[in-house]
């Protein structure tokens, strides 16, 4: 069916319905497209955000690692070595659930480069454990493990010494001050190194018991007394000897630590600067994404405005355009052209106002033929004649018009069929009487007449014939 078909009335609603159902299509295009657009940007806000969290919890963790760290090193207290472990533990989750949410995003390679933070941070929580046995072995205080030993054995040579200075004979009271010197020094290097760890003072140490334990053997002359103090001597350097290995093994300990502390850190930072800018880069796309979609719901609602005007336009063109045409044909009419011809054909209401127009014209033509068939009636009355009925259908007054005329074409038949009869009258025949209900008036008196005529000739025998 072509839109010039379909009625009027049903034009304007069609019209707006169309528009209402692009209008709506609009408004669910964009309904949609707004609804996936903040889907996609509450997902990556929410996905971004997460891995940004990971990378600065991971930060964060490893902060307060290195502060439990530091607490332990300065305080001794083993419940914050149970800290520096919980808190690398969570460094690692972090890590590795920073790994799984990267799957799929711009940075998936390059947080994979860098999970060997996990194998660093469990490196460095193993240090921190070992430190902390080391610890544990030398003794968080000088009372407990290798210090305390360490402790003993030192109060218990400098008991001996003590007791050796005051016990001694006038001859032997120099040897006895220079051992008392030596023990002394061997002391103080001994507490030197204690303060500030330094390996020249542990070999003086070592080197000044050496020396103590020849003078002491030559000036002990009791062996009970000289055995004694030797064995409190090497008890003393052994006990000192452990502590430095321990020492020694921390001091190692800590220097890989410090190794394990700055590769982990840059791997750190690097994985906070990718998560940050991924979060810009995710900010960056959403909002193209954002203005993608506005184009296309701008480009949308334009096609919809665009369509529905063409449609109305198109609409308002042919009704004007059919208006036109009807106005054109109506004023030719009117104007006494009845020739004239339209092809409009519509299947709406003007379409059938131009059936009815073209209708009318075709009586109009039927009215003149009408006149025209009057006026040679009339004229072949005038001259005698008798015209034939009309043979053209009308309805209406216009059938009663013709109805008339042939009647009247008729009635003048009668006129010729007297003729004929008077004709064979003068022939010396007798013709047929008249019979016909067309006969009334005037032409019933004729015919009354001529049929009184016959019936007389008939009793006669009809008239004579002369023949010249």
């Amino acid at each position: 069916m072509r839109l010039d078909d379909l009625p009027i009335r049903l034009k304007l609603p069609l019209t707006i319905g169309v528009g209402l159902f692009l209008f709506a299509g609009v408004v669910l295009f964009y309904t949609l497209v707004l609804r996936q657009t903040l889907g996609e940007y509450e997902y990556r806000i929410d996905h971004e955000l997460r891995i940004q969290q990971e990378a600065r919890n991971i930060h964060v963790e490893l902060l307060q690692a290195r502060r439990a760290e530091k607490d332990f090193l300065a305080r001794r207290d083993p419940a914050l070595l149970e800290g520096v472990g919980e808190r690398i533990a969570l460094a690692v989750q972090s890590a590795r659930e920073m790994q799984r949410l990267s799957v799929g995003s711009a940075i998936q390679q390059e947080v994979a480069d860098r999970m060997v933070l996990v194998d660093h941070l469990e490196g460095y929580h193993a240090l921190i454990r070992e430190i902390g046995a080391d610890w544990m072995a030398k003794g968080l205080n000088h009372r407990e493990g290798n210090q305390g030993v360490f402790r003993q054995a030192a109060h218990a040579l400098e008991a001996e010494m003590q007791r050796l200075e005051h016990g001694a004979g006038r001859e032997q009271r120099v040897e006895r001050l220079e051992a008392m010197v030596d023990y002394l020094s061997m002391r103080r290097l001994e507490k030197d190194y204690l303060l500030r760890q330094e390996e020249e003072n542990a070999a003086e140490v070592e080197k000044l018991a050496a020396g103590l334990g020849g003078r002491l053997q030559q000036i002990i002359a009791v062996v009970a007394e000289r055995q004694q103090v030797e064995f409190l001597l090497n008890q003393y350097v052994e006990s000192f000897r452990a502590l430095v290995a321990l020492d020694r093994s921390i001091a190692e300990k800590m220097n890989r630590l410090r190794d394990s502390v700055h590769r982990v850190e840059p791997l750190v930072e690097e994985i906070d600067a990718m998560a940050a800018r991924l979060a810009r880069e995710g900010v960056q796309k959403t909002r193209w994404t954002a203005q993608q979609s506005a184009q296309w719901i701008f480009v949308a609602s334009l096609a919809t405005i665009v369509l529905c005007g063409w449609l109305s336009m198109r609409m308002v063109r042919g009704l004007v355009r059919s208006i036109s045409t009807l106005s054109h044909y109506a004023r030719e009419v009117a104007d006494g052209n009845l020739d004239v011809t339209t092809t409009l054909v519509r299947g709406d209401e003007i379409g059938h106002l131009a059936e009815v127009m073209r209708a009318m014209v075709q009586r109009m033509r039927a009215i003149r033929l009408i006149a025209d068939r009057m006026v040679v009636i009339l004229a072949l009355v005038g001259r005698g004649a008798v015209p034939e009925p009309l043979q053209v259908e009308f309805h209406g007054d216009f059938k009663k018009i013709t109805d008339a005329l042939n009647d009247l074409i008729a009635r003048l038949g009668a006129i010729r069929r007297i003729a004929a009869s008077m004709d064979e009258i003068s022939q010396g025949k007798i013709p047929e009487k008249l019979v016909g209900e067309e006969y009334q008036g005037d032409f019933r008196r004729i015919h009354e007449a001529m049929n009184l005529i016959i019936d007389q000739l008939r009793a006669i025998g009809g008239l004579p014939v002369t023949v010249s």
